[in-house]
């Protein structure tokens, strides 16, 4: 897409993960990050807001052993990196993603299908950086066909170095996710269907 045109003002496009108890719709939120960020009709480089949080399990909610192992997220774990936040002590009572979302049309995450079913509230646009780059970045299942590439595969594809030891937590997997929909911003394969997105 050649013939771009500035936008004013720009428009707010939310980049987001979250990190969970399990995989169920009623599991705990246990961290969440988003990057508000802004989109100008020719770039999204400038970030408004940048938005971190911590969560305990909710009461009489078991520790998920599979989830732990992923994300590394025990209770000790959270106290540290609450401190003495004095936000909400469980997501679902925690208004504020909500009112930073305000005005915003635009999501993107890495497997959206999966982080904005715990929000609750509709989401009107939102764009996967994982389906989206199924066919582009070609990793083989050995039943035949492209499996749905990893953050850390997607990154690879486009040049960036993600840090293993950084992988499933919230906030570096949303810096990832944001990195590599600006890459696809310019590469011939994706720039028409991600202006095709960010313009709706």
């Amino acid at each position: 897409m050649d013939n771009k045109v500035l936008i004013d003002p720009p428009k707010p496009v939310v980049f987001f993960d979250v990190e969970t108890n399990g995989l169920n719709k009623n599991s705990s939120v246990l961290s969440i990050t988003a990057i508000k960020a802004l989109y100008n009709g020719k770039d999204i480089d400038t970030i408004e807001i940048i938005f971190t949080r911590f969560y305990y399990r909710k009461d009489g909610e078991r520790v998920n052993p599979a989830a732990l192992e992923v994300n590394g997220l025990t209770d000790e774990v959270i106290r540290e990196k609450r401190g003495n936040a004095p936000y909400a002590e469980h997501f679902c009572d925690d208004k504020d993603f909500k009112t930073l979302c305000t005005g915003v049309r635009h999501y993107v995450g890495h497997n959206i299908a999966f982080d904005r079913k715990f929000v609750a509230f509709p989401l009107k646009h939102c764009f996967c950086t994982m389906r989206e780059n199924t066919a582009i970045v070609k990793i083989r299942r050995y039943t035949g066909g492209f499996k749905y590439p990893r953050l850390s595969e997607t990154a690879a594809f486009y040049g960036l170095s993600p840090d293993m030891n950084k992988l499933h937590g919230s906030e570096y997997d949303t810096r990832l996710t944001y990195e590599i929909f600006r890459k696809m911003m310019n590469e011939s394969r994706t720039k028409s269907r991600v202006y095709e997105f960010l313009n709706r």
